[in-house]
Parts: C-alpha cells; sequence; structure tokens
C-alpha cells in the first residue's frame, strides 16, 4: 500500500518545491503538450517522506547558517 507524503513546509517553499521538480522533470510530453507520468526521478523523490522532510530541513538550515556566519 502506498503512503501518502505530508508537506510541513510553507507556500514560499511549496513553490519553490514545485519549480524545482518542474525543471528537473524527465517525464515524457506527448504531441498535444500533455505532460505522460513516468519513473521521472524528480517526481519519484516526492514519494518519499524522508527525502522530502530532509529538504525541506536543508532549506532552512541552510538560511539560518547564512544568516548566523555573514550578517551578524
Amino acid at each position: 500500500m502506498a503512503s501518502l507524503t505530508i508537506w510541513h513546509g510553507d507556500a514560499a517553499a511549496a513553490l519553490a518545491l514545485q519549480v524545482a521538480v518542474e525543471h528537473n522533470c524527465t517525464c515524457h510530453v506527448d504531441s498535444s503538450g500533455v505532460t505522460v507520468p513516468g519513473n521521472c526521478g524528480a517526481h519519484q523523490a516526492m514519494l518519499s517522506q524522508r527525502f522530502v522532510d530532509g529538504i525541506l530541513f536543508g532549506r532552512y538550515l541552510a538560511e539560518r547558517l547564512l544568516i548566523e556566519e555573514f550578517l551578524l
């Protein structure tokens, strides 16, 4: 049984993730311009709760480290 991946971030982070997935998507686009889902790595990664939580953690950790190191 497949589990549901839950996004724990805010809307801005969700939009950034959507842009990144679209940029790295290798799904097939048919002649009418409709994306045919397949085994694209970018979309497969979104099925892993651990991956999604990890990139969200990394996003906020990087922001915090930049503030602590360079803006104090």
